[in-house]
């Protein structure tokens, strides 16, 4: 049967099955032939059962009604007859039921003629009667031999082989000279057979056989066998009441760890099979086993391990995972032995350069006895293929990090220069941040050291001073320089600047500016005296005598900057007393500007003691007579000092009489005073007044003598 096999078919001519797919319904042989099929069945036949004839089983799809030696035949026409079922020889009107392809049948007694497909033959060795028997009783039946098929060997047990390792079965064939002697759908072929031998047998020409009705009763079966590229496997083929069964070998798989025989080599689990694990042996019970190991599905018992890679299984301590000792010793089956990172080791660093510093990111623990030339104990070496780039060589302005310290071009390398912050990027930084680098960063970004203000980038050495009471141009000084020329132009002025004003320097000639308003500029011009003296009491300007006949001098002037007071002087004249009348009366008094100046007066020099009166507007000195209060400063006689109250007009001074005769009236009082001589130098100094404000003012003073009286 091919794979998928067809179920086997039933059917016929009649109750008879013929041969599957082979024997057809047709002439019986010749009235009274015997056995001329040339198939050589013989064999002996009791009440219940015949000898089945050489030759295969009957086609269940072919008709046998038939014809014979003239006759027509047709199978079990009458009950007991020829064709009909039976199970014993009573059954059957000849007395002879015998094995068909459609299972026990009665038979027909004979001479010569049987039906188609049917031969004549003695019922048994040495017995006289002849019965027919079917010619190709086991033709297509499944087998397991040759005896199978035939008690003579003339019909062979062949196997039907599918091709990739694939057989369906072994069926019987039937011996044959020709395709003429094989029932429809068989052909006569050679067949190989195993051992080299080749017959010739009928063979269905589909490769394909089904079950007879005999076949079934007697269960008959054959072998069969599934392989592949994993093996064999081998089963069988039964028929039964639903025809032939499938074969029952199962399909070669890989060998997997699970209990069966999947490749069918008789062999459960061997070594190898997928889902094995590797065992390899441990004697030394480290948990690394030694050699290649073997791959079984289960434990093979104490003394191995499932990793392997030892190389001593005698020493626990050596194994794959053990700490590599130096020791002269592979600890750890590696192949090596002492290899980097064993301990007891020393950490190197390798020294391309022969300088002997190592780099750090090129270090191995090594034993003693594998150390190399070219590996040193110290590291440190940033670039190990420069000899002169190592830890305590000096930093060079290269771009280069020369000492290793992990920075490239730093502050104070050779061949830096001064560079400094530039917080206002105005190109110059505050010289106290100098720093000696290679070149300029975002930090120190100038090489211009001077910023005196680095957060105002209109401040450092290059920019001109203006008056904004700041040191612009950074040379330790504010509103210095050119700061004046920023100012303003006011005619006649040459500016100043001081504290971010701008202000008068100097005003031309003997002009000047008092009020400190820089926009009306030198507003005030000096008298006529400033320049020629008067500064001093030592440089008073001299007014010229006053005699007491009531002469009158008016000197004016004014302030300058640089100028405390001005200073005057007069020669006060104390004339003759005609009518024995005394009329000297010095006074002194402004007549303009009292609300900016005052006067200081002295008598006889300018001197302290000298002092007459200070601060004020109107002050007189004269002569007082008699008994009346002493106004003015001491004199000779012991008078007192005194002001006066300015009178409302001038009239004469002094008093009448003196005499030249002292005279005391009332005890302990003065007399008249004498007529005496009393001319003096007289000084007069005009200042402002305590806390004026200089001002551009004039001032006029009346100086005189002999005029005004108490």
């Amino acid at each position: 049967m091919g794979r998928g096999a067809a179920r086997w078919r039933r059917g016929g001519c009649g109750a008879l099955a013929s041969l599957a797919r082979a024997v057809g319904c047709g002439n019986p042989p010749a009235e009274g032939g015997a056995n001329t099929d040339g198939f050589g069945f013989s064999g002996a036949i009791d009440g219940n059962s015949a000898v089945g004839a050489d030759g295969g089983d009957a086609d269940a799809g072919a008709p046998i009604d038939t014809t014979g030696g003239g006759k027509v035949w047709k199978a079990c026409e009458q009950p007991n007859t020829w064709g009909c079922p039976c199970e014993t020889a009573a059954d059957c009107d000849s007395g002879f039921c015998i094995d068909s392809p459609d299972g026990k049948v009665c038979t027909l007694t004979c001479v010569e003629t049987c039906p188609q497909n049917w031969f004549c033959a003695q019922s048994g060795a040495g017995d006289a009667q002849f019965i027919c028997l079917p010619k190709h009783a086991t033709l297509c039946q499944p087998c397991s031999g040759h005896v199978d098929c035939s008690s003579n060997g003339s019909a062979k047990c062949i196997p039907f082989d599918q091709g990739g390792g694939f057989i369906d079965g072994s069926f019987c064939g039937a011996p044959c000279k020709d395709h003429g002697d094989c029932p429809e759908s068989f052909s006569c072929d050679p067949v190989g057979l195993p051992g080299d031998l080749t017959v010739t047998q009928c063979v269905p020409t589909s490769l394909s056989c089904a079950c007879s009705k005999s076949s079934v009763d007697k269960a008959l079966s054959t072998a069969c066998q599934r392989g592949n590229e994993f093996g064999l496997c081998k089963g069988a083929r039964a028929c039964s009441a639903d025809g032939l069964t499938l074969c029952s070998a199962a399909e070669p798989t890989v060998e997997v760890c699970d209990g069966e025989d999947n490749d069918c080599d008789a062999q459960t689990d061997e070594d190898g099979a997928l889902g094995c694990k590797i065992f390899f042996p441990d004697q030394d019970k480290d948990g690394a086993g030694i050699g290649q190991g073997y791959c079984v599905c289960s434990h093979p018992g104490p003394g191995h391990a499932t990793s392997g890679g030892d190389c001593n299984d005698s020493i626990s301590s050596i194994g794959p995972g053990a700490k590599e000792i130096c020791n002269d010793i592979d600890d750890n089956c590696n192949g090596n032995t002492d290899e980097p990172g064993a301990s007891g080791c020393t950490v190197y660093y390798l020294d391309k350069d022969a300088d002997g510093f190592g780099d750090p990111n090129d270090a191995a623990c090594l034993c003693k006895g594998n150390k190399t030339p070219d590996y040193v104990d110290i590291a440190g070496d940033c670039d190990d293929q420069i000899d002169k780039i190592k830890p305590g060589e000096p930093e060079l302005c290269d771009a280069k990090d020369n000492n290793c310290d992990g920075k490239t071009d730093e502050e104070n390398a050779q061949g830096c220069s001064l560079h400094y912050l530039d917080i206002d990027k105005d190109g110059y930084g505050p010289t106290d941040t100098g720093v000696c680098l290679c070149k300029a960063d975002a930090i120190y970004a100038s090489n211009k050291p001077g910023d005196c203000d680095d957060n105002d980038g209109v401040v450092n050495p290059s920019k001109g001073e203006f008056c904004n009471n700041k040191d612009d141009d950074c040379n330790g000084t504010t509103d210095d320089g050119d700061a004046p020329k920023s100012c303003p132009l006011v005619t006649g002025v040459t500016p100043g600047c001081k504290a971010g004003v701008c202000g008068v320097a100097s005003c031309p000639g003997n002009s000047f500016d008092i009020d400190g308003k820089f926009n009306n500029g030198c507003e005030c011009n000096a008298d006529g005296n400033y320049g020629k003296g008067g500064g001093t009491c030592a440089t008073a300007l001299d007014v010229g005598p006053l005699g007491d006949g009531g002469t009158t001098a008016k000197p004016k002037g004014n302030l300058m900057p640089g100028e405390s007071a001005d200073w005057y002087k007069f020669h006060a004249v104390d004339g003759s007393d005609a009518n024995d009348c005394d009329t000297f009366s010095v006074r002194a008094r402004l007549v303009q500007g009292q609300e900016h100046f005052v006067l200081d007066l002295y008598r006889g020099s300018c001197a302290g003691k000298s002092q007459i009166c200070t601060g004020e507007l109107d002050t007189q000195w004269t002569v007082a007579f008699g008994n009346k209060p002493a106004f003015g400063p001491f004199t000779e006689a012991g008078q007192k000092l005194g002001k006066v109250v300015p009178s409302p007009q001038p009239f004469p001074a002094g008093e009448c009489k003196c005499t030249t005769t002292a005279a005391v009236d009332g005890p302990g009082l003065p007399g008249m005073n004498l007529c005496a001589d009393n001319t003096a130098w007289f000084f007069v100094a005009v200042r402002y007044k305590d806390g004026q404000t200089p001002v551009c003012a004039f001032y006029e003073l009346e100086l005189t003598n002999g005029i005004y009286k108490l």
